[in-house]
């Protein structure tokens, strides 16, 4: 009789797994072979974008930053984005295939101090083939906030270290923080990133980004709250993925390298109102249902 009920009751939790059993799986990307890869050298490719971006502005000029400034005003643009995957990535599989997606934005700027070309960089990312890319309003404002005006133009550099012009700002919405923009890519087709659908909390997310000079910086979380942004009508969430400077403009991904959501800022929490005391950081982030508003 014992060995009879024991038979039952196994039978009714291998039904139960294949009842609770999702009828959508996403296929699942096998880990990638473990490699040595070569360090990062931060400094070095710095120092090649702004040689790279200065010696093609002196060859062949650029747009000035009074056309990006007006063109921030467009309200929406035509873009044939790729749709969701459902391939999942895991680990150095997914660094390995999405960084190819992911941009260096490149501010030129003179210092003031000596004749030099120097950049400023924030994130950026690829949404079709043919040169669309996306990152913050913000970062088609001034490097320095004291001098609203002084920039040059605008490059991007790729994980391969080839660098474009910014053509255009095809779209933009200051309210939530978002800009789409055009490079030329001298007829080159360039690894767009799929769009994806905003996320729930708790899900898990992947952010590649810069981080203060810190070129391709991957971090991990999830989404932490959906919340309307205090003192204003801006929807947005925030995670637990680590980003700073830099990162802005970066695309947050789901597990299948699908863009849920832009990188927007971070806000400070404080114990004591002078700001002495810290407790930690809030990871801001614009879902990625507010870019779709600008795509039409």
């Amino acid at each position: 009789m014992k060995s009879t009920v024991s038979l039952f009751v196994l039978t009714l939790l291998a039904g139960s797994c294949q009842i609770d059993k999702p009828t959508d799986q996403k296929t699942s990307f096998p880990d990638a072979p473990v490699e040595t890869e070569a360090p990062v050298n931060d400094a070095k490719r710095l120092k090649d974008f702004e040689q790279q971006a200065s010696a093609y502005y002196n060859e062949h000029g650029g747009v000035d930053a009074a056309t990006y400034k007006q063109q921030l005003s467009n309200k929406s643009c035509e873009v044939a984005v790729w749709p969701a995957s459902k391939q999942l990535f895991r680990g150095p599989a997914f660094y390995k295939q999405f960084r190819k997606g992911v941009l260096k934005m490149g501010k030129m700027f003179k210092c003031g101090h000596c004749p030099e070309d120097h950049i400023s960089t924030a994130s950026a990312f690829v949404i079709s083939a043919d040169g669309v890319c996306v990152t913050n309003y913000h970062v088609f404002k001034s490097y320095d906030p004291s001098k609203p005006n002084e920039y040059i133009t605008f490059f991007v550099m790729d994980v391969e270290q080839n660098i474009y012009p910014v053509t255009e700002v095809l779209a933009a919405s200051k309210h939530d923080d978002l800009a789409i923009f055009k490079i030329d890519t001298k007829g080159q087709q360039l690894s767009p990133l799929c769009m994806g659908e905003e996320q729930p909390v708790g899900e898990a997310i992947h952010l590649i980004s810069h981080p203060e000079h810190r070129f391709y910086t991957y971090t991990q979380g999830h989404i932490d709250r959906k919340y309307i942004k205090p003192g204003t009508t801006k929807i947005r969430q925030s995670i637990s993925a680590e980003f700073a400077k830099g990162s802005s403009g970066a695309p947050i991904m789901d597990d299948c390298g699908n863009v849920v959501g832009v990188v927007a800022g971070t806000q400070n929490i404080y114990y004591d109102q002078e700001g002495k005391i810290y407790q930690s950081t809030i990871k801001e982030i614009i879902p990625v249902s507010r870019l779709k508003e600008l795509i039409k």
